[in-house]
């Protein structure tokens, strides 16, 4: 329980630790006629509903539309692409490609759209997040910097009541710090930006797993280019109300995908201690919260009840239920990822 406790604790001080300090690297400023050409491609099942809003998002954020190619690759059943034609007979300055195919899983999608994206940067978006304005320009001007080959986002959450609201504070908090020490280990779909010739030179993204974010990142970060999270790019994520549960052991188990895929891969030096810090905490740490929990109460020892006790009544702390909620999930997502990886899922509406 000791060992469980103190190293992600240990951790959390020394990455948060970084995440006040300056960058030693930074992004560089661009004038508007030499900003690169931007292909977003945005992968859709059944958004009907969050279609428009995210098309809108995009014209919104400021980048100059010549310089920008969207690319829906999508495999629904709904009025989704009526939805985004019914848009662009009102938006005919936007260049955009429409392309239509089964339902394989996200890495598929977003290779078939790979293939038609001519921007010499490519951006990937859940058609069901927005970004905050002026967060692609600031993923572009990060991009530019020659020691950078991947930029995503942090997350402002909508919704999943105050236990979301506290992790999601950790979280981006730490993925920021794991940036300033070289590249973090976790990415996001809301905003994945990575030079076209990097993610072309890796073979695209994954199609066995389900974290073509996370892993495409951490490819990124073996290669030695970093793979960052910048607190100016910043993305709102949607958290589904019904469902909710099923929605995070599906996060989990796809995250967990990512660090067994790439946990053989070259790593610099200066990022080993971040990524299998990370590894040993998402894959082995949350075992010894039950396997203490247990020991304890079997020794009989009244110090050891007073001490289980404790952490019953510190559930009632937002940061603390989070960080237990994590732990149970984690775990169910490794065993669930024994007999299916869910790379094609149910839809959970938000």
């Amino acid at each position: 329980m000791l060992i469980h406790v103190t190293v992600p604790l240990l951790y959390y001080f020394i990455i948060l630790t970084y995440a006040r300090k300056p960058w030693v690297i930074g992004p560089v400023n661009i004038n508007e006629e030499e900003l690169p050409t931007v292909s977003i491609i945005i992968p859709t099942y059944n958004e009907e509903g969050m279609i428009i809003g995210k098309l809108d998002n995009i014209v919104e954020q400021g980048y100059p539309l010549g310089k920008i190619q969207v690319i829906i690759s999508d495999s629904s059943n709904d009025n989704t692409q009526a939805k985004v034609e019914e848009w662009l007979s009102n938006h005919r300055g936007v260049n955009l490609n429409y392309i239509k195919g089964p339902r394989l899983g996200k890495g598929h999608a977003l290779n078939k759209a790979l293939e038609s994206a001519l921007g010499s940067i490519i951006v990937t978006t859940d058609a069901d997040s927005l970004w905050v304005k002026g967060s692609l320009l600031n993923a572009v001007k990060w991009l530019a910097n020659e020691q950078v080959g991947l930029v995503s986002c942090i997350k402002t959450p909508r919704g999943g009541g105050l236990t979301e609201d506290a992790y999601r504070r950790l979280y981006n908090a730490l993925r920021v710090g794991e940036s300033k020490v070289h590249s973090s280990v976790v990415f996001h779909g809301e905003l994945l930006a990575v030079k076209g010739s990097v993610i072309r030179s890796i073979g695209g993204f994954p199609t066995d797993i389900g974290a073509d974010d996370s892993y495409t990142g951490v490819k990124v970060a073996s290669m030695g280019l970093r793979a960052i999270i910048p607190r100016d790019v910043v993305c709102v994520e949607y958290v589904p109300s019904n469902g909710y549960g099923r929605w995070r052991i599906r996060r989990a188990q796809h995250l967990l995908q990512s660090f067994m895929k790439s946990i053989k891969l070259p790593k610099p030096s200066s990022y080993r201690p971040v990524y299998y810090t990370e590894a040993y905490i998402h894959l082995v740490n949350p075992w010894l919260l039950p396997i203490g929990a247990i020991l304890l109460l079997a020794s009989g020892n009244l110090w050891a009840y007073a001490l289980v006790a404790l952490g019953v009544v510190l559930l009632a702390w937002p940061s603390f239920r989070a960080w237990v909620t994590q732990q149970f999930i984690l775990m169910y997502a490794m065993v669930r990822n024994l007999w299916t990886k869910e790379l094609v899922w149910e839809k959970i509406n938000k």
